[in-house]
């Protein structure tokens, strides 16, 4: 017989005989009202409803919102595997030092002319924020660098890939996954 603890007294009762609210059980009813009037119940109930929201808010995402994550959860990744490097375009190494606005993860192709290059490791570094969005990513000397990054053959084979891929909501959430367990990987180096 299983068993399970009134989550206000503690005491060991019998599944059959618990008073089951939510996901918690008590082993009378005024157990059940003692327990809803303190905080810790509250911070249980909103943590339960956190849950719930948040779940159901991923139950509406669409395909395109699920890629925004993606994108973002892989240009953190870019920008965390490159830190401390300089700029893959100018080398400067300015703001290094501050997490943030001072790096873009640039990709070499852009994703507008070649998205399905978009979440490729070879075809993105960190590059500073001036080369990205002003100097439209400073392609000549973005390539210069990335010859001595990746090697010739990587790179032509790079400018080469048109093969079409055909994301789907789970490969987006694989790719955040896999981001963000890179990232956990890299922040504790």
């Amino acid at each position: 017989m299983q068993t399970r603890r009134c989550a206000h007294c503690r005491k060991k009762i019998p599944q059959t005989d618990a008073i089951i609210s939510s996901l918690k059980s008590f082993c009378s009813i005024e157990h059940l009202a003692e327990y809803a009037k303190t905080d810790r119940a509250k911070k249980y109930a909103n943590k339960v409803v956190g849950k719930e929201k948040r779940i159901a808010k991923e139950k509406l995402k669409t395909r395109s919102d699920w890629q925004k994550d993606a994108q973002r959860a892989f240009n953190q990744y870019i920008r965390e595997r490159d830190w401390g490097k300089p700029c893959v375009s100018c080398g400067a190494t300015h703001g290094v030092t501050v997490h943030g606005g001072n790096s873009d993860a640039g990709h070499y192709r852009s994703r507008g002319s070649a998205p399905h290059l978009a979440f490729h490791l070879h075809n993105c570094h960190r590059q500073c924020v001036k080369c990205n969005r002003y100097h439209n990513g400073n392609i000549v000397e973005y390539r210069k660098e990335l010859i001595t990054r990746i090697g010739i053959e990587k790179l032509e084979a790079l400018e080469q890939d048109n093969r079409p891929r055909n994301y789907t909501i789970n490969d987006f959430q694989r790719i955040i996954k896999i981001c963000k367990k890179k990232i956990r990987r890299c922040q504790t180096r």
